[in-house]
């Protein structure tokens, strides 16, 4: 390494590490700002080399996985500094989709909420609720949308030959094509419904919306006529001249207030309905079952990802779903002993 540190002039991997081969003031932030452009010069001139001294091993592994991750890095974390030249600068802002683990590229960042971040993938559960037993599993990184792991869960349902007759799901999941399949099968989907909001003004929720007709009244009482998956914008001269205008929207005027109609409005209303009823609110509740299954997985697994990559992941979670499952059915035996008889 060192014969082509000094060959590929990159003295930066002559020191045992880069802080010491560089030898700023850290607490410059003028000397951050040079460090970033030496390290960028060396990473450029350790390409050159690579292309003259060894173009066809650039193509193949394990050197090509080495220099994409690379560039993938440099791609998402610097951006040309506007001071102009060939001078890079720290990206304001993270790059959408950000890798965060040199190791493991399949790990992303994720957000439970505007303050609480976490880094590596997502577990997904399916639980068969009269059982208690585990009976899907799937991982994805910790970026993605709830409603992309439910066609895994769905799939590891119909590998078992069994259909899903009632859905209790998070509302993260509710966008998923599964949902439809499941009430086109004639099935039920109890989840939490979106709550709409607008700060102090008037809320969705304060709209009369008739599905049937396909219109929706304001509060003031204009109409119009909805699609469902699409927004409704109500007449800007009419919302001008309302009287309630202050408390229905900030938009400026000339602008009408605007609505948007889910594809799912008409679950979204009948789950509106269920929260209104002592009854409903029982079955919503019928999903913490679940919300248990995950606590405990997530004991057993603890906090950390146990393996790189999506599917050495999910296999780990496979394997600690078929501990707890072992688990359950011990405890709904009642089974206190548990004797071997033992082969010569």
């Amino acid at each position: 390494m060192e014969r082509v540190a000094k060959a590929a002039k990159i003295p930066v991997l002559l020191e045992p590490s880069v802080k010491r081969a560089l030898d700023l003031e850290w607490s410059s932030p003028d000397a951050k700002a040079e460090a970033i452009n030496i390290l960028v010069e060396q990473i450029d001139a350790l390409d050159a080399w690579l292309r003259d001294k060894l173009p066809e091993e650039m193509k193949r592994p394990p050197l090509k996985e080495h220099l994409d991750t690379l560039a993938q890095i440099r791609g998402q974390d610097l951006d040309p500094d506007p001071s102009g030249g060939k001078r890079t600068r720290l990206r304001e802002g993270v790059a959408p989709d950000r890798r965060v683990s040199i190791e493991d590229p399949e790990m992303r960042h994720g957000r439970k909420s505007k303050s609480k971040l976490f880094h590596g993938y997502k577990r997904h559960l399916g639980v068969d609720l009269d059982t208690q037993l585990v009976v899907a599993c799937s991982i994805t990184p910790a970026n993605r949308p709830e409603e992309e792991a439910a066609p895994a869960l769905k799939g590891d349902i119909a590998r078992l030959e069994r259909a899903i007759g009632q859905l209790f799901c998070d509302r993260g999941y509710i966008a998923s094509p599964v949902i439809n399949d499941v009430l086109a099968d004639g099935g039920e989907v109890i989840c939490k419904p979106w709550v709409p909001r607008n700060g102090d003004r008037f809320s969705k929720a304060d709209f009369k919306i008739n599905l049937r007709n396909r219109t929706i009244t304001c509060p003031a009482g204009e109409v119009e006529s909805i699609d469902l998956g699409a927004d409704v914008e109500f007449n800007a001269d009419s919302c001008d001249r309302c009287p309630l205008r202050a408390q229905c929207t900030s938009a400026a005027p000339g602008t009408g207030r605007t609505v948007t109609i889910a594809d799912s409005e008409f679950l979204q209303q009948r789950l509106r309905k269920l929260t209104k009823t002592r009854a409903g609110r029982a079955r919503l509740r019928e999903r913490v079952a679940i919300e248990h299954s995950l606590a405990h997985l997530g004991r057993r697994q603890g906090r950390r990802a146990r393996y790189r990559g999506l599917r050495k992941n999910l296999f780990d979670l496979r394997r600690s779903a078929a501990v707890q499952n072992l688990e359950t059915v011990h405890r709904r035996l009642g089974v206190t002993e548990v004797g071997f008889r033992m082969a010569a």
